[in-house]
């Protein structure tokens, strides 16, 4: 009798829905944009292996988009298309929570105006390849307001084309949005970006997954 209550129950309930998507824009450094490839080779720091990138975000299950900018597109026609992109997924009703944007290099100061024209505090950003107090600043010059979402930079010690990063300060950044540094002791410069690893790909995931 117990059993055949529980199985009428199993039944009614069904299987659990699943959880709703989570959508990722990754967008790529200055280089790919140059080369128009999805693998470009920097003399200095090897291959950008886009493809790598992506597949591993296809893995941990984001619902991704990462398409190739044209080329001698400006930062500001690009930061353009993703706050259409952002909008298009907020007005199908998909949570600000699940939006999560990840910039690397030229990708990271796309981010940063995109998030200053969203205003959206509950919107997740990733800064990678770039310093928090430098680009909050500049961004608060370009776009007459700071950007806005919980935040994350990631950047590398060896990295001179960021590289002497000034301290953060909390209060340059309006409440409620949040920021969050990270940085990196690879010794790779600012190829610790052409690839997948895990130093600064798990705190993405991490920041994207978060409730």
């Amino acid at each position: 009798m117990i059993l055949e209550t529980l199985l009428a129950l199993a039944a009614v309930s069904g299987p659990e829905p699943p959880a709703p998507t989570r959508h990722l824009i990754y967008l790529h450094g200055r280089i790919v944009q140059e080369e128009q490839s999805v693998r470009p080779v920097s003399e200095r720091f090897g291959a950008y292996e886009l493809e790598a990138i992506r597949a591993a975000f296809g893995e941990r299950g984001f619902e991704l988009r990462s398409d190739i900018r044209p080329k001698g597109e400006s930062i500001n026609t690009s930061a353009d298309r993703v706050v259409a992109q952002v909008r298009a997924l907020l007005e199908t009703g998909v949570a600000a929570e699940r939006i999560t944007v990840v910039g690397a290099s030229m990708g990271a100061s796309i981010a940063f105006a995109a998030s200053a024209r969203l205003q959206n505090p509950s919107l997740r950003f990733a800064f990678l390849g770039a310093c928090p107090l430098e680009n909050v600043r500049a961004v608060r010059r370009e776009e007459g307001r700071p950007p806005a979402g919980r935040l994350l930079v990631v950047h590398e010690k060896s990295d001179d084309t960021s590289a002497p990063c000034a301290a953060w300060r909390p209060e340059e950044l309006p409440q409620p949005s949040t920021l969050r540094e990270v940085v990196l002791e690879t010794g790779l410069g600012h190829g610790f970006l052409f690839r997948p690893l895990p130093e600064w790909f798990d705190p993405v995931v991490r920041l994207a997954r978060e409730p």
